[in-house]
């Protein structure tokens, strides 16, 4: 789940043509690893042991053809307490021509075992033809809680430079309100944003998640744009027996349970941008059950020679 506009809680690169917005960005970075753990703010391997941390996600995507699309390499940085306090993203696709390269780097400082703030920067530059253009993007966000659990924060992000993505959904105020269940896991999470030029926050999406034995089992998010829904995608996961190292985020610090190793992935888009993408995984591990490399056959309907059909994962500890 780690290309840069990812909505769901996904794998790395399966969801490329969804791309979103940067709020969404920043609670999806890290949120595209395909496996996961319950039992951590950061990636530390299965619930009560002491495995390494997972350091390094490399990611290689393919089209139907077997030309390399796109390419994601991920570095993660742990405090003494395995709080994950830094991720740095450098993601490069390649498109009908079209080359695009995005950096990211977001920095988490905690108080009392959650996230109390998160700084980050998005440099992004596309390459077409004789035509280039870059931007550049700060965020900073803040957490707030109850209890032992993250229930909103507040982002605001800047965008410069000349750049050809929409702007409207890269700058302004956005902000989020979670929610939990009996067990503690979020079940819904509710995200709002001040566009430029506005000073009414309107609804930019509604998600909601459910769990089967531990592990995240759907999850559903209405997209809206200028207030009014435009998209539901729906996203049903399904796991082996094997545990593994990287959780699931919501956003970076605030995991999704889930405690085996993600199998197969089924997202339906609805509305304006109807699309299904079925992911279906094959990993090996190591001794103590982490993934050490994975494959992934992606199928896309309606079919694109553009998309991605094929991933290569490595993991390093």
């Amino acid at each position: 789940m780690k290309h840069l506009k990812i909505t769901p809680p996904t794998r790395v690169g399966t969801s490329l043509p969804l791309k979103l917005l940067l709020l969404t960005i920043l609670c999806h970075l890290l949120s595209c690893s395909k496996s996961s753990n319950s039992g951590s703010s950061g990636p530390s391997g299965p619930t009560g042991t002491s495995n390494p941390l997972l350091s390094k996600e490399v990611l290689i995507a393919k089209n139907s053809g077997g030309m390399e699309v796109d390419s994601v390499v991920t570095l993660y940085q742990y405090d003494a307490s395995k709080h994950l306090i830094q991720t740095q993203q450098t993601s490069i696709g390649q498109f009908s021509g079209v080359v695009s390269t995005t950096a990211v780097t977001y920095n988490l400082v905690y108080a009392n075992n959650l996230p109390a703030s998160l700084t980050g920067t998005v440099t992004q530059s596309l390459v077409n033809g004789a035509q280039t253009y870059s931007a550049t993007t700060q965020i900073a966000a803040t957490f707030q809680a109850s209890g032992n659990q993250i229930t909103s924060f507040v982002q605001k992000a800047t965008t410069t430079g000349n750049f050809t993505f929409p702007l409207t959904q890269e700058t302004g105020n956005d902000s989020a309100v979670l929610a939990y269940d009996a067990s503690g896991n979020v079940n819904s999470y509710n995200v709002y944003q001040i566009p430029p030029g506005s000073s009414t926050y309107l609804p930019l999406s509604q998600q909601t998640f459910t769990y089967s034995m531990g592990n995240l089992a759907q999850w559903v998010n209405m997209e809206y744009v200028a207030g009014i829904q435009s998209n539901t995608i729906t996203s049903v996961y399904q796991y082996n027996s094997q545990s593994s190292a990287a959780p699931f985020f919501i956003s970076p610090g605030i995991p999704i349970a889930s405690t085996n190793d993600l199998s197969k992935q089924t997202q339906t888009s609805t509305g304006v941008n109807e699309q299904t993408i079925t992911t279906t995984y094959t990993t090996s591990y190591n001794s103590t059950n982490q993934p050490l490399n994975s494959t992934a056959i992606v199928n896309i309907a309606p079919t694109d020679p553009n998309s991605i059909a094929a991933e290569t994962i490595s993991y390093t500890y």
